[in-house]
């Protein structure tokens, strides 16, 4: 007998005993069918599971070729039969798939058949675990539906931004014209008032057109990432702080680039300058009233590199995170910060579609560390 401790032993009872006590344990299960069938598939054991399962008692069923429960298709191509062969070759068979009730309802059941084979390797018989998984196939069929129409309004939604973001650019030439021809023929005409109320024009116009922008952009940033190729962050952060000079220079801003020498990502250029240049702005803008500084540095991270753009500005919350990347999302009202409120929207959309991720770490007074990562070249 096998020994528990200090002369104690545990007493696991005669074969008999055990087959009794495994029989209990067949007989105390309600929520799944357990029965033995023959070398042939007649049912020759039935549990309350079965029953409750399937809808036959115990006197109906067994003596029953267990085919009575597939459907008219599967018994047509000799599904069942297929079954016991792999079970009997293999030693073990599992599928997902529709089964038949005594009342003619169908259930999706996941099944496990395994061969029982006596002490000399004798089939005896098969042993079989049916699960009724109709609730959570109806579950994930949902899930899929709503997932399928979310994916496909989504869609709908990126076409009408695009569509929309492009058919106002004329109309928004045209007002910026008109205020431009305005303000340079007949300024001297319009009083102070006038004078204000186009500046007002003109002002407006500046701001609907960076989102009419930043709209197509981040339409666009939906769509397939264009063919990749390999990156050099350190062009392309040079690049990208000579484009941002004068909003750096009107901040009176330090910004360091402590990119690593020939560090490269696989991605498209204008993707990966997109991403430097909403985070940089971003950082700019945010960085501390009297002496704003950021940091743009790169690190190999496994099989990627990863991008920090640090600011010593005013942080963000750690409770407000989660609106940081989405579209429309402002922490800042306009008139403080500037902005479309699609910036890092967009880059979260580029970074996604190039196999990457983004975050941010920050705490509120302490300044941010927004980072992303890109496949390393």
């Amino acid at each position: 007998m096998p020994t528990i401790g200090d002369g104690d032993t545990l007493d696991v009872g005669t074969e008999e005993h055990r087959a009794h006590q495994l029989a209990l344990l067949v007989e105390s299960v309600h929520d799944y069918a357990i029965f033995l069938v023959d070398p042939e598939g007649t049912i020759v054991t039935w549990n309350p599971g079965a029953e409750h399962l399937k809808g036959y008692t115990a006197d109906e069923a067994i003596g029953s070729h267990f085919s009575m429960f597939y459907t008219d298709e599967d018994r047509a191509i000799g599904h069942p039969a297929a079954e016991l062969e792999v079970a009997a070759r293999t030693g073990r068979y599992e599928e997902e798939g529709w089964r038949i009730r005594k009342d003619g309802s169908r259930f999706w059941a996941n099944i496990v058949l395994t061969a029982v084979r006596d002490p000399a390797g004798g089939l005896r018989g098969f042993a079989k675990v049916t699960r009724d998984l109709t609730a959570r196939r109806a579950a994930e069929a949902a899930l899929r539906q709503a997932n399928e129409r979310l994916a496909r309004t989504n869609r709908e939604l990126d076409r009408f931004a695009a569509v929309a973001a492009h058919d106002l650019q004329e109309p928004l030439r045209t007002v910026a014209g008109f205020a431009q021809l305005l303000q340079e023929r007949h300024a001297v005409q319009l009083d102070e008032r006038g004078q204000t109320y186009l500046g007002y024009v003109s002002a407006a116009v500046e701001r609907m057109q960076r989102l009419v922008d930043d709209l197509l952009g981040y339409a666009k940033a939906a769509g397939e990432a264009p063919a990749a190729g390999t990156v050099d962050l350190v062009g392309c952060a040079a690049v990208v702080v000579a484009e941002l000079q004068a909003a750096i220079g009107e901040r009176g801003a330090k910004v360091v680039v402590e990119v690593h020498d020939g560090a490269a990502v696989r991605a498209h250029p204008r993707d990966v300058e997109s991403v430097l240049r909403n985070l940089v702005s971003n950082a700019v803008k945010f960085a501390d009233a009297q002496d704003p500084r950021v940091v743009v540095r790169s690190t190999p991270v496994q099989e990627d590199i990863r991008i920090d753009i640090i600011d010593n500005g005013i942080g963000v919350d750690p409770a407000e995170r989660p609106r940081l990347f989405r579209p429309f999302q402002r922490l800042h009202s306009a008139s403080d910060y500037p902005g479309t409120g699609l910036g890092l929207a967009i880059a979260q959309r580029v970074v996604e579609r190039s196999g990457g991720s983004i975050g941010v770490d920050s705490v509120a007074g302490e300044g941010s560390r927004f980072w992303f990562t890109l496949p390393a070249a």
